[in-house]
């Protein structure tokens, strides 16, 4: 395949891209072309700074690993590719909140966001008085690495990748304790709850 002989700044979305697979110039050109308007797109359908910058990082760096995959050819071909990178990605994110905030509901937890962030490294800490005392107890009765674990995942909201780097474990680690801690909150729940 021939080279565009064109400057980076004349360049095609379609033919940065192609480019970047071996010229990394090429890629930061696509960046400073679209980074701006699309952290705008973001910031509108987010409403959050920190997260439209989260997202727009993480919309580059699919993007990037995803080189070779692009098929596009059109002139808007690749800012229409960029776009769906970050339509996905807005989507995950909410999907993932939603569940998230569903299964805090279903275990009557609440954040209160303490001003240190959470004590030693723990994550923020949960209402006691907002939970039921079925919850306080079942989540008493986890081992400390479960607690934190849960409370990442749950109050926190972090991805088990995340979760895996405040505990110092895999990835793996860290969802087999939330699932494990969780299993073990709603069987003790269970059993508080029959006559």
């Amino acid at each position: 395949m021939d080279r565009p002989t064109k400057p980076p700044s004349e360049q095609t979305d379609a033919d940065l891209i192609r480019a970047a697979r071996t010229e990394p110039a090429a890629f930061e050109t696509l960046f400073e072309r679209h980074a701006t308007a699309l952290r705008q797109w973001l910031f509108a359908h987010t409403g959050d700074t920190t997260l439209s910058q989260e997202l727009l990082a993480e919309t580059f760096a699919q993007a990037w690993l995803g080189l070779r995959r692009f098929r596009g050819e059109g002139d808007r071909s690749g800012a229409a590719w960029l776009y769906g990178i970050a339509r996905h990605l807005v989507h995950q994110h909410y999907r993932r909140r939603r569940v998230e905030t569903a299964g805090r509901k279903r275990l009557g937890m609440a954040l209160i966001a303490s001003d240190d962030g959470g004590l030693d490294g723990m994550p923020a800490s949960l209402d006691a008085k907002e939970l039921s005392p079925a919850v306080r107890e079942a989540f008493a009765q986890l081992t400390a690495e479960q607690q934190a674990a849960i409370g990442y995942r749950v109050v926190d909201e972090l991805s088990y990748g995340e979760i895996a780097v405040r505990l110092r474990c895999n990835t793996v680690t860290a969802r087999t304790r939330v699932y494990r801690g969780l299993q073990t909150m709603r069987s003790v729940i269970t059993k508080g709850a029959r006559p």
